[in-house]
């Protein structure tokens, strides 16, 4: 993290298994845009400018590819990183149980004292089917961000725009350092609304 008189530079690392919707959720929230055809990344880097009090965070977004081909390029995306987001799809029982065995031990041991927030995506395929047992509901996901002791948890949908704007903030927060308090957590929603979005390749 850096600060200038202006502004805050955060860099934030998105990972989890390929295939669970990481890139859609991103583009959705830099462009607006729904990317409804599964193409793997590689790597890919986004700006989001947030307006927050005083000053802008600039978060720098960068999207890492889930296949283990990829291993060892992902860990060198890992330095100088303020806050990892680990998603898992709400209806892809594997890449929640790769939260735990792959993705936690992994940021571990490249980023050790990292903040990591918990992501579910795919929040609207879960909410057509509550009864399927496959899905993952939000107590379970909940109970698993405590125990690898991520700062929060939050689940969304880039086809209904659910969510999208809580995960950026929470990241933004648990970056910055900043812990909930009842009184002030609630100011803080407006503090983290998308002032200006570029995309940077």
């Amino acid at each position: 993290m850096t600060v200038t008189d202006s502004a805050t530079n955060l860099k934030c690392v998105v990972v989890g298994d390929g295939g669970i919707g990481k890139t859609s959720m991103l583009l959705k929230y830099v462009n607006g845009r729904f990317m409804d055809e599964y193409i793997p990344t590689c790597f890919d880097n986004y700006t989001a400018v947030i307006d927050m009090e005083d000053r802008d965070i600039n978060l720098s977004l960068v999207d890492t590819a889930g296949q283990e081909t990829y291993d060892r390029l992902r860990t060198l995306s890992y330095y100088d990183t303020d806050v990892f987001i680990v998603c898992f799809s709400l209806v892809d029982p594997d890449s929640f149980i790769n939260v735990k065995s792959r993705w936690i031990p992994e940021l571990k041991e490249f980023k050790p004292g990292t903040p990591i927030i918990l992501v579910g995506t795919k929040r609207d395929l879960r909410d057509e089917n509550p009864n399927k047992t496959d899905v993952i509901s939000y107590y379970k996901a909940k109970k698993t961000a405590r125990r690898v002791g991520a700062g929060s948890y939050v689940e969304c949908s880039a086809v209904t725009n659910d969510g999208l704007a809580e995960v950026f903030r929470q990241a933004s927060v648990s970056a910055l350092g900043i812990r909930k308090k009842k009184p002030f957590w609630s100011s803080l929603k407006s503090l983290f609304t998308p002032k200006r979005l570029t995309v940077r390749r």
